[in-house]
């Protein structure tokens, strides 16, 4: 039986099989294992799932008090390359933050930057699902008018 979850003192993530959505939630001092320890996760979901099986990602911030540095460098590093590897172009990703300075760090490390549409920055899970679901309504309607 596949395994949908990870749990590790700083991480947890897991994939609902019914919104096809992973969760990830990080929460104190984010170390570079921390972020380790989830795209090894993803990368073993990815291919026991299909990238296909994915509508989206959302990454949970608001309990993380300091983000080792680290971390920071490891998480780009391991995203580029999970994103090298993997078409993730077919999914978006929203990463929920409690304020200003998260979202700060998170905009130049993890290239949450306006012309990178798939991801966005948000500061509620609602906000988080709403993104998901405009995301792939616009593709929708641009395969539409192709």
């Amino acid at each position: 039986m596949p395994q949908y979850t990870i749990e590790s003192p700083r991480a947890s993530a897991y994939y609902e099989l019914e919104s096809k959505i992973v969760f990830v939630t990080y929460q104190g001092e984010l170390t570079a294992d921390d972020s380790s320890a989830v795209y090894t996760w993803l990368n073993k979901l990815i291919q026991e799932i299909g990238i296909e099986s994915i509508y989206g990602e959302i990454f949970d911030f608001r309990q993380v008090t300091e983000f080792m540095r680290d971390n920071l460098m490891d998480a780009r590093k391991k995203s580029r390359g999970l994103n090298l590897r993997n078409p993730v172009q077919s999914f978006p990703v929203a990463m929920i933050v409690k304020d200003f300075y998260q979202e700060e760090i998170l905009r130049g490390p993890m290239q949450n930057v306006p012309e990178n549409i798939r991801k966005r920055i948000v500061q509620t899970p609602a906000e988080a699902r709403a993104f998901l679901d405009e995301w792939h309504t616009l593709r929708t309607q641009e395969a539409e008018a192709e």
